[in-house]
């Protein structure tokens, strides 16, 4: 299951889940206080050992660091100055990672050794890490397909499977977890769901992928448009000013860019990618405006420092050296 959580297959939904059959609808989650456990006071980011990283499922650049972080089923890894790092404890499961300007929000199953609820929920860390506020679904639900504007409070997740608290669907909140209602959809022309963004300072923009392209709104998801080519879209990020986006062409990996101003689309040159290693998430760095990073199926991780003119590799097939 956590292999095919990066896949496309896996990635895209069926839209018959249920999502565009729900009416618009609130419901009320528990504000409730941060979690702590007793291996908080052992949380230590150390330089990274020589291993073998299973599964990446979430990069990102949050704002109260200048690293990028890698989340996996084995806990969080660091990239900054050049070397890998990695915690001592607290190495949870961690899935739907999304960087954010006071540090990061993710879902998932906690470690072993850990007294947090599982699953977590959706929870928030401004420290690294090491410690949580819960945010939504404390020990109900983990959320794979889960994003967050960077400078907003909002949220949006897929709900898979029908829970007490929601029907299966697509679902936003405006508060930072405290109210949930349903997403529209009105014209997507896709039975499939996809990877969700969220404009990093603007609410009502987001974006969603699917076998069928690009779907666009300006409206938090109420109404989309398609905006690219009817492509196989695998990942998608915005910056201020764009949308990039990853999709499968002609038996090649590719990546574009939509300028906002013009609606236009770019092509970005990357690395060669073969069609078995579809690009599986993109990230921005919104404190630079030209740093980006890519991660695949395989489990590679490139970086670039310049809006993609060029890209750095730095794990291949998740292997930390």
């Amino acid at each position: 299951m956590k292999q095919g959580r990066t896949i496309l297959a896996v990635l895209l939904l069926l839209l018959a889940a249920g999502c565009s059959a729900e009416k618009e609808q609130s419901k009320k989650t528990a504000d409730e206080p941060s979690s702590k456990t007793s291996d908080e006071a052992d949380y230590t980011i150390i330089e990274a050992s020589a291993q073998q990283i299973e599964h990446i499922q979430g990069i990102g650049y949050p704002g109260n660091d200048t690293g990028l972080y890698l989340s996996s089923s084995d806990g969080l890894k660091f990239y900054k100055d050049g070397i890998w790092h990695e915690t001592t404890s607290l190495n949870h499961d961690y899935m739907g990672f999304q960087a954010v300007k006071e540090g990061f929000i993710v879902s998932g199953q906690p470690d072993k050794n850990s007294v947090i609820k599982n699953p977590l929920g959706i929870v928030k860390s401004t420290d690294k890490g090491a410690s949580f506020k819960n945010l939504a679904f404390s020990g109900t639900s983990s959320f794979p397909f889960l994003v967050a504007g960077y400078d907003t409070n909002i949220i949006y997740m897929i709900n898979q499977d029908k829970s007490e608290e929601l029907e299966a669907g697509v679902y936003r909140s405006q508060d930072a977890g405290k109210t949930w209602e349903t997403v529209s959809l009105k014209g997507l022309e896709a039975d499939t769901l996809g990877m969700i963004a969220a404009h990093p300072t603007h609410p009502e923009i987001m974006a969603m992928s699917t076998r069928s392209g690009i779907f666009f709104s300006q409206d938090r998801g109420e109404t989309v448009k398609l905006v690219s080519d009817p492509v196989m879209a695998t990942a998608l990020a915005f910056t201020e000013n764009s949308l990039y986006y990853a999709y499968a062409d002609q038996e090649k990996v590719q990546m574009s860019k939509i300028d906002f101003e013009t609606m236009e689309n770019s092509q970005i040159k990357i690395p060669f990618l073969s069609y078995d290693n579809p690009i599986t998430y993109i990230a921005a760095d919104n404190k630079s405006n030209v740093r980006l990073a890519i991660s695949t199926y395989l489990k590679d991780l490139y970086e670039s420092a310049d809006s993609g003119a060029n890209w750095q590799l730095l794990l291949k097939n998740g292997r930390i050296e």
